[in-house]
């Protein structure tokens, strides 16, 4: 501090002169005096509290922004006080008479423009606040206000200074001979009042320091101390600029980095930080520096609406609404993901200022282009629809068609309502479905749209709001929806029976909106193909049957319907005739046919493109043909003979499988035709079924070397050896249920084998025989054979094994004891006597027991059937012993008369005319 007399110093402000003139004003109205001191107060106690540093702040911008460099504010404290020091234009006489002046600033309006911050010219008096002494230290020269010199000077004038709470500090100054600091235009030195603590004021400035570089434009740099805070300002294009605020200290150099956007006197900013913006939750309204407006927008709003005089908050005529300009300008610089979280919530909002600016910022950004679309630009957002959670997939799909379709980076579902905020539609997939529809596009193009369309279907809800997305059909057309059509994966061209989706077209997500997967066959099987076989016209026919022959060739495996051989094709005359009329080139079964067949030949070319296999699938001629019926109704399926088949099973057959064509084989090459029966995988196994149709009319039908197949046995089958010939064939044992067997099927089969069994040539086991005999009679007593269409044969084979002219039927089983083996003939095991009397008629031969007539010699003694005797009888013959009644003989002896003749025979049991069981002892106590 100087100790020259400030009257000896320079005054190039003329502070005398405005001393005296101020000093002669208290002096002629002391209320005027008082009036200064209390006004004064005010703005340090009221309209300029906590705002020093701003204030100093405001008025270094001003200061550089007049000369038009960058300005620099160094702030340090010392045992002088606190030292506010900047660069810019110097103290002006007209700046010095508006420090001294109470609401009268040396700016005007012409003053106003970039950079400048100060109006009323009264932010000074902030110093006031924190000081008692102040000195302002310029280049054009320093001078001093102190509030004890004051109030000398007001005593010395005749007032009392003591009439106020205390004297007014910024109404009087002195010249002071100190310099400002080195490199600085201007400095303000605060020596604080007592209690003060300059060390907390330039904390404070340090606080401030990135947001004074923020507010302040024409501010480059303030140092507070040893750190030094720098701003830096990329302008780009459309207003907007990147600014980056380091902060260098002993600690390290830390820079935070914020996006600005400039349009009309408002600037809008928002910090942008490693992981997005750094939302401004809580804020106030800057004019540039700070007022007592809270606002709760994410963006900082630094404008230049007109202010109270203490400039806390708006002045009456001002529209803070206009301050939303360059908002959208803002958002649209942030990168797309970032940019919804800038929408403000009109919920949130602090305070009316505060509701009137979102208002005006939601109405900025409903009709300004920021939000980004599928198209690469950006969109109002009154102009455009969201489809939450669409994915990048979809959105490429989809951006082609619908410019309006707002981005992925802004669809997420948690910014639906800031979105629909600010004016942008959401729609749904149902939407999205009806928006599609009529569209033109290739089938990859759908293919790649429901793909795309997948990830956002999970529930059943969202498959149904599908219900009516354009899928194109094989046919050309296009199906609004997926129900109703078909997919499969091996059918490459349209069905004409069935409605599918084109194979380019396919997708997983069209089954779940409905669609049927469908195998080839089950196209096969679809009985609208069966019904269009039988009423498509010449004209349609080759186009049915290449859709036909393609679904073949797609599935080498599927089963193909019976009905399908009605497919008409041409044959080697041009002529369209059914697949299954047909014979294949060189086909084995031509060889084998009846030279006047009704089958015509396979076009050549056809069988050179399709392939045999595929036409011998539908049922042309390469071997055998069959038809397969699951539920026959009736013996009409066109086979020979079938009504005489289906007469001779007990119940309806449950599935009809049989051989077509057997009576078109010429019977000279028949011994070719069973090759070609046995060796067909498809023939074979109808072969096996001694029931089914192909094997019961071979028996009757096909003939090898003069005989029907039934005359014959298979050579494994010893059933019947002797009674039939082995067929010489060398497929025989496969054939075996198509041939004879131990069961008599008509009257010519019991005629052939009665005779083969009279047969002396012939070498028949008594076993044999007797099963024989036994098929005879129960295919008699079943009347599958009648007794009268049977003739008698000339010889019967006896038990004996040997050919004889006449025998007796045993017709009881104990007559065995009494006849030769050479005499007897049984009609199986074991003897009953209801099926020998059958065979005695069938053969013309008596019975034993008509023949024979027997006495037992002797009574014998009574026992009870639980005698030992004929338990042991129960258990040797397998049966109770006739009658009940039984008698026991030491020897058994009956006297037995044949033709006129007595014979006393011993036997082991007997049963006499009166159905008492004879034995002979064989157990003795």
């Amino acid at each position: 501090m100087s100790t020259a007399d400030p009257s000896e110093l320079p005054d190039p402000f003329g502070l005398a002169d405005l001393r005296s003139a101020t000093l002669r004003a208290w002096r002629a109205s002391p209320t005027r005096f008082a009036e200064d001191s209390s006004s004064e107060n005010d703005l340090v106690t009221v309209g300029y509290r906590d705002r020093l540093i701003t204030e100093l702040a405001a008025n270094a911008a001003d200061a550089a922004a007049a000369a038009g460099v960058p300005g620099r504010l160094t702030i340090w404290a010392d045992d002088g006080g606190l030292h506010v020091a900047n660069t810019g234009a110097p103290v002006t006489v007209a700046g010095a008479q508006s420090l001294l002046a109470l609401r009268v600033s040396a700016k005007t309006s012409d003053d106003a423009g970039p950079g400048k911050v100060g109006r009323f010219g009264v932010g000074f008096t902030a110093t006031a606040a924190v000081a008692d002494r102040v000195e302002v230290r310029s280049t054009t020269g320093s001078f001093a206000f102190d509030r004890a010199d004051t109030a000398r000077a007001v005593r010395a004038a005749g007032l009392d200074p003591d009439t106020v709470d205390r004297a007014p500090l910024l109404r009087l100054a002195w010249p002071i001979e100190v310099g400002p600091a080195r490199d600085h235009d201007t400095e303000i030195v605060l020596v604080p009042s007592a209690g003060g603590d300059t060390d907390v004021l330039a904390s404070a400035a340090l606080d401030q320091a990135p947001d004074l570089l923020l507010e302040l434009e024409a501010l480059a740099e303030v140092r507070v101390g040893d750190t030094v805070v720098g701003i830096r300002r990329d302008r780009g294009a459309g207003g907007t600029s990147r600014i980056g605020v380091t902060t260098d200290s002993p600690h390290g150099v830390h820079t935070r980095t914020w996006l600005e956007a400039t349009r009309s006197g408002t600037r809008w900013l928002v910090e942008i930080g490693a992981d997005g913006p750094v939302i401004a939750h809580l804020s106030t309204l800057r004019a540039p520096t700070p007022t007592d407006i809270e606002l709760s927008l994410p963006a900082l709003c630094i404008t230049d609406l007109a202010l109270t005089p203490d400039r806390r908050h708006l002045h009456p005529d001002a529209d803070i609404e206009t301050a939303a300009v360059g908002y959208a300008d803002l958002v649209a610089a942030l990168v797309a993901p970032w940019r919804p979280l800038l929408i403000p919530v009109p919920a949130r909002a602090h305070n009316r200022d505060d509701a009137s600016l979102i208002a005006g910022v939601l109405g900025e950004l409903r009709t300004h282009a920021w939000l980004p679309a599928v198209a690469g630009t950006d969109l109002a957002p009154e102009r455009a629809v969201v489809l939450p959670d669409l994915t990048a997939g979809l959105a490429d799909v989809l951006a082609p068609l619908m410019g309006d379709l707002a981005h992925p980076d802004v669809s997420e579902r948690r910014d639906l309502a800031r979105l629909r905020s600010v004016g942008v539609r959401e729609i749904g997939l149902a939407d999205l479905a009806e928006r599609l529809a009529g569209i033109d596009r290739p089938p990859t193009w759908w293919h790649d749209l429901y793909a795309a369309l997948s990830p956002l279907v999970t529930t059943a809800i969202d498959a149904e709001e599908l219900g009516a997305l354009p899928v194109p059909r094989s046919d050309g057309r296009t199906n609004i929806g997926a129900r109703g059509l078909f997919v499969t994966d091996r059918i490459d061209r349209p069905i004409s029976w069935i409605p599918t989706v084109t194979p380019q077209a396919r997708h997983p997500l069209l089954e779940r909106l409905g669609a049927e997967a469908l195998s080839v066959e089950q196209a096969l099987a679809d009985p609208a193909l069966a019904a269009l076989i039988d009423t498509v016209d010449d004209d349609e026919a080759a186009e049915l049957a290449d859709e036909v022959f393609a679904l073949l060739a797609a599935d080498p495996d599927a089963t193909v319907p019976d009905a399908l051989s009605g497919l008409l094709v041409p044959d080697s005359d041009g002529e369209l005739r059914n697949v299954d009329e047909l014979l294949l080139a060189d086909s084995p079964l031509a060889s084998v046919l009846v030279d006047d067949a009704p089958f015509g030949t396979v076009d050549p070319d056809l069988e050179k493109r399709v392939g045999a296999e595929v036409l011998r699938r539908l049922g042309a001629g390469w071997g055998f043909l069959t038809l397969v019926d699951d539920l026959p109704v009736a013996p009409d399926h066109d086979l020979p003979d079938e009504e005489e088949w289906w007469d001779a099973q007990p119940d309806a057959p449950e599935t009809l499988a049989a051989v077509r064509d057997l009576d078109l084989v010429d019977e000279r090459r028949w011994p070719r035709a069973l090759t070609l029966l046995a060796t067909d995988d498809t023939t074979a196994p109808l072969l096996a079924d001694r029931d089914g149709y192909t094997a019961w009319w071979l028996r009757r039908h096909a003939v090898v070397d003069g005989h029907r197949l039934g005359w014959y046995r298979a050579p494994s089958d010893t059933a019947v050896e002797g009674v039939r010939d082995p067929l010489d064939h060398p497929h025989a044992d496969a054939l075996g249920a198509a041939l004879g067997g131990i069961a008599v099927e008509s009257a010519h089969d019991a005629e052939t084998m009665l005779a083969n069994l009279g047969d002396r040539d012939r070498t028949i086991t008594p076993g044999v025989a007797v099963a024989v005999y036994a098929s005879v009679v129960a295919a008699v007593r079943a009347g599958t054979v009648s007794l009268a269409d049977i003739a008698v044969p000339q010889r019967i084979r006896a038990v004996s094994g040997e050919a004889v002219e006449r025998a007796l039927v045993v017709d009881r089983p104990w007559l065995v004891q009494v006849l030769d083996a050479r005499e007897m003939v049984l009609a199986g095991l074991p003897v009953e006597t209801d099926a020998a009397e059958t065979l005695a008629e069938i053969l013309d031969l008596p019975t034993a027991g008509d023949e024979l007539d027997a006495v037992v010699r002797d009574p014998g003694e009574a026992v009870t059937a639980g005698d030992v005797e004929p338990v042991l009888y129960a258990a040797q013959w397998g049966r109770e012993p006739s009658g009940g009644e039984v008698r026991l003989h030491d020897e058994l002896w009956i006297r037995l008369r044949r033709n006129g003749v007595d014979d006393d025979v011993r036997v082991d049991l007997w049963v006499d005319g009166r159905g008492i069981t004879h034995l002979q002892r064989r157990f003795r106590s």
